[in-house]
């Protein structure tokens, strides 16, 4: 570029000079040579003159006075000219300085332009630096440089541009004053084509800003072509050429394919192969699969083979089909049956079937369709069946078959395991198909928690009495569980999730530490020492006595828990009543020794027996609804004698 800025240079020099140029310079040349030529004829002719004697013409004023005013008209034309082209001129020259004014005014907003970017860029990266500094304070002097690097890196480009058009507008308005409008104009020309063409210039700038960034583009261009290029194997086999291979292993495995076609049924039939390997690259093309090298390396030889799908199953070849249309449907129908018994579930073969490979197969290798759609869709093994024996019980019979209880019930539905017969048949095996199918769903159900029991020392119950102070009760889970069946038959059950829709509840019983009497005495049973006959906690008074606001007539208190709720002992005695009584129903009178008697009524079940001795708190009977009454509840009577005392006085607390 540096000869645009030499011509840049010769121009303005000669333009701010004002000399004449090379063609101006010949122009006077030659009107000088011209200019001599006419002088030396006007000296010739003068010799001419003197040599020959003057003849005088004729004098006629009439064509004095024509020529005359011949020479006045051109006289008049002339200066006619004249003003026309001074007024020429001037416009020219008005047109000029108004060109010149436009010139000057544009550098001026273009200078002014920069200049306030400029700043507003030095002011925002001043902030910025500000903000940076105060901010981090341990910023050191390498980096305070690297930034003021940074930034007249940055400015250098509008500095330049800025010094450049001052330059150019003080030379404009320079040589306006002093030489005139044109040699402004050139002077504003000459500075164009500097800030265009010089060797700081613009185009300059453009290709050096430009050329890097071409490279670039260059280089990714090579990039991209090269990775277009792949490396591949060309493959040739007994010296004619296949295609090409993504590597050696791909001929290996059409191979095998090859072995399994030929060797099918123990066929004889052989193929001498000699690969030959090498490394091409190649634009992105097809591969040629193990399959379609397979069917390749059959065409080129003298093998008599046909063209079919191959059925593999779990990847064995067992022959060929003309057609695998009846085969896909035989198949899609077997799977049909599951989908309607388990809709939402995913169905699929356990063994991996496909007779979607077309290619050249050997003609011996080729087999009926429909013989192979009946195998497919036959029976492997039949249902299995264990006949009872005598004697035999259910869980007899599971230990001998190594069966669960569950897979039997599932295996043999409505079947009633607690009446078994010698010679019954009880299915132990569903028929096992050809293909097994694989049913896996996710199923959701409500799961039991057992609940715990926690036993703990109670010094005021006798011992060997337990009494139950807090009742266990189950808890209960929502499961999700991803289960398989085979055949319809569980094969594993996997639980994803659980969510607790209650906790169980831990059982608590007392067990009774406290040494029992050897015979029983009033001591043991008196006023206010009988224990609360049935559950704390659980059960409260529902009818007092006619002392204590009763009905006429109630000679004891009603106590309600709940049907089947454990009613205990409330002292030591013998029993002497365990039966039905009338409109007490099934009761319990207990004799404590010392004449007194308490009777427990309409109970449910008794646990005791008359002449059995039982022991304060333990159980002897369970809460009903027998004799005559309105609801399930236990009438608690105290005794002496023939006479009926109010229990309220003897027991130790109420509830």
């Amino acid at each position: 570029m540096q000869w645009i800025g030499n011509i840049s240079k010769r121009y303005r020099r000669l333009c701010t000079t004002g000399g004449d140029t090379p063609l101006s310079k010949k122009r006077s040349s030659k009107k000088k040579r011209h200019n001599n030529t006419a002088a030396g004829q006007n000296i010739n002719l003068g010799d001419a003159q003197k040599k020959t004697p003057a003849v005088s013409p004729p004098v006629d004023e009439n064509i004095s006075a024509v020529s005359q005013a011949k020479e006045e008209q051109l006289a008049a034309k002339k200066a006619a000219a004249a003003e026309k082209r001074a007024r020429s001129k001037a416009e020219i020259n008005a047109k000029l300085n108004s060109l010149a004014v436009y010139l000057s005014r544009f550098g001026r907003y273009i200078i002014l332009m920069f200049a306030g970017l400029a700043i507003k860029a030095g002011s925002g990266i001043a902030r910025l630096a500000k903000y940076i500094w105060k901010r981090s304070g341990s910023l050191t002097a390498v980096i305070v440089k690297k930034l003021a690097y940074l930034l007249l890196l940055i400015m250098s480009p509008f500095v330049k541009v800025i010094h450049a058009f001052r330059h150019a507008a003080s030379d404009i308005k320079k040589n306006s004053k002093s030489k005139g409008t044109g040699a402004a104009v050139k002077i504003a020309f000459s500075h164009l084509g500097e800030f265009i063409f010089g060797s700081t210039g613009v185009a300059v700038t453009v290709f050096n800003i430009a050329a890097p960034i071409i490279c670039v583009a260059f280089l990714f261009n090579i990039v991209a072509y090269a990775s277009n290029l792949r490396y591949c194997v060309k493959l040739t086999v007994n010296d004619k050429f296949l295609g090409y291979v993504e590597n050696e292993q791909v001929y290996f495995d059409a191979d095998e394919i090859l072995k399994d076609r030929i060797n099918y049924l123990g066929s004889d039939e052989s193929i001498r192969l000699v690969p030959s390997f090498s490394i091409e690259v190649v634009n992105d093309g097809d591969m040629l699969t193990k399959y379609q090298v397979a069917d390749m390396i059959l065409e080129y030889s003298d093998i008599s083979v046909e063209y079919a799908y191959g059925v593999y199953l779990n990847g064995v070849f067992q022959g060929a089909i003309p057609d695998n249309t009846p085969v896909n449907e035989a198949l899609e129908g077997i799977l049909d049956k599951y989908r309607r018994l388990y809709p939402d579930a995913d169905i699929s073969f356990r063994d991996s079937v496909d007779c979607s490979t077309a290619g050249l197969y050997l003609s011996g290798s080729i087999i009926e369709t429909d013989w192979l759609v009946s195998q497919l869709t036959g029976i492997k093994a039949n249902a299995g069946y264990y006949i009872v024996e005598e004697n035999d019980t259910f869980e007899m019979i599971c230990g001998k078959t190594s069966l669960t209880a569950q897979q039997i019930k599932l295996l043999n539905p409505g079947i009633d395991t607690s009446d078994l017969h010698a010679n019954q048949r009880i299915k132990i095996r569903d028929e096992i198909p050809f293909l097994s199918v694989n049913v896996s769903l996710v199923e959701e159900y409500d799961t039991e928690v057992p609940y715990t029991t926690e036993y703990h020392n109670d010094d005021t119950l006798y011992s060997g009495v337990t009494r139950v102070t807090t009742e266990g009760s189950n808890g209960k889970n929502h499961v999700t569980a991803s289960v398989t069946y085979v055949n319809n038959m569980e094969t594993s059950r996997r639980v994803t999730a659980v969510r607790v829709i209650s906790n169980p509840v831990t059982e608590h019983i007392a067990i009774g530490t406290k040494i029992p009497p050897e015979q029983y005495s009033s001591d043991d049973a008196g006023y206010g020492k009988f224990i609360w006959p049935m559950e704390i906690g659980k059960s409260h008074i529902s009818e007092y006595t006619q002392w204590d606001g009763g009905y006429a007539g109630h000679l004891g208190i009603d106590i309600v828990a709940y049907y089947g709720a454990p009613i205990f002992a409330g002292a030591s005695g013998t029993v002497i009543h365990a039966g039905s009584n009338y409109g007490y129903g099934n009761c319990v009178i207990i004799d404590h020794g010392n004449g007194l008697q308490t009777l427990y009524g309409h109970c449910s079940e008794v646990l005791v027996s008359v002449g059995e001795e039982v022991i304060q708190g333990q159980p002897i009977a369970k809460e009903g609804a027998t004799g005559i009454v309105a609801g399930a509840h236990m009438h608690f009577e105290v005794r002496r004698g023939s006479e009926k005392l109010n229990p309220v006085d003897y027991l130790e607390v109420l509830y």
